[in-house]
């Protein structure tokens, strides 16, 4: 088992603001909604007409922002391309048990240009391209989580990372209608090369905002009727991931490795890694988790 060895402490915390001896730390992520919501408890509606306001003026903005982009990542070697995503709108969880979401469209290069700070700050999230994307922990039969050390990609680079990716309208509908839960097992193959055949138990953990880089996504629970050696051999489809990485959970190493690597996760990674050990240890832990986040 590749367990993770390496422990670095980092002072970045939510919630709050604080001055440490050189750094001013800033919040990284809200929490919208929690819960354990099976497939048929998460509600979507979803209207494509809810799309980013976009003047002219903004329009040529954002042109010349993402030619820019395309270049750096180029030259940098990292992943960036257009795609059609989802965009969020809101969520909120219901008296009779479910989630309800409601989705509209957007694209990568709105949400990429429309996150920058000249432009997102003084807007609300609703004058963002806001895209959604969706993010698993990963729990095999014999207790361990698979993790990832974030490489290539165009945010959060060499921070951890649990499985995840954007939810795109291309390849994530079911009929008519968006299916977060097929997007999360097709990140999951196609990250890992687990199989939905190895998936014995999938909820949906809630919803949460990443405040540095403005979207929101789901967080996702994903049980493997599998121990991890056999998971280890999977092979995924694709090469986003250069090392998969174990932890072997239990309430005090989940803590650990939270607050150890905290400013070190990406900020949806930490945010579901915080909504799984609620659900696995209790509400105790998770309040006693959020007041060392943010004190």
């Amino acid at each position: 088992m590749r367990e993770i060895a390496e422990y670095y402490l980092s002072h970045h915390f939510n919630n709050v603001t604080l001055v440490t001896e050189s750094h001013q730390l800033m919040i990284e992520f809200e929490i919208l909604a929690r819960g354990l919501y099976r497939a048929e408890q998460l509600i979507v509606h979803y209207d494509p007409t809810l799309r980013m306001p976009i003047t002219p003026e903004v329009q040529v903005w954002m042109d010349a922002q993402w030619e820019h982009k395309l270049k750096l990542a180029s030259e940098q070697k990292s992943l960036l391309y257009e795609s059609q995503l989802f965009r969020f709108v809101s969520t909120q969880s219901c008296a009779d048990g479910t989630l309800q979401l409601v989705l509209g469209d957007t694209t990568y290069k709105e949400y990429v240009t429309s996150r920058l700070p000249e432009f997102a700050q003084g807007r609300t999230r609703q004058a963002l391209g806001n895209a959604i994307a969706v993010c698993s922990v990963v729990e095999t039969s014999d207790g361990a989580i698979l993790l990832d050390k974030r490489q290539g990609v165009d945010g959060y680079q060499g921070r951890y990372h649990v499985i995840g990716g954007f939810f795109e309208r291309e390849r994530d509908m079911a009929d008519t209608m968006p299916d977060p839960f097929a997007a999360m097992r097709r990140e999951i193959r196609e990250e890992t090369g687990i199989q939905s055949t190895d998936i014995a138990e999938a909820y949906c953990l809630g919803g949460v905002y990443d405040l540095g880089l403005p979207h929101g996504e789901l967080c996702f629970l994903h049980r493997l009727c599998i121990p991890i050696s056999t998971a280890l051999t999977r092979q995924p489809e694709d090469n986003e991931i250069q090392q998969l990485l174990t932890l072997h959970v239990t309430a005090t190493s989940l803590r650990d490795f939270i607050l150890t690597h905290h400013g070190n996760i990406s900020a949806t990674g930490e945010a579901n890694l915080v909504l799984y050990g609620a659900w696995k240890y209790g509400e105790g832990w998770f309040q006693d988790m959020m007041c060392h986040i943010c004190t």
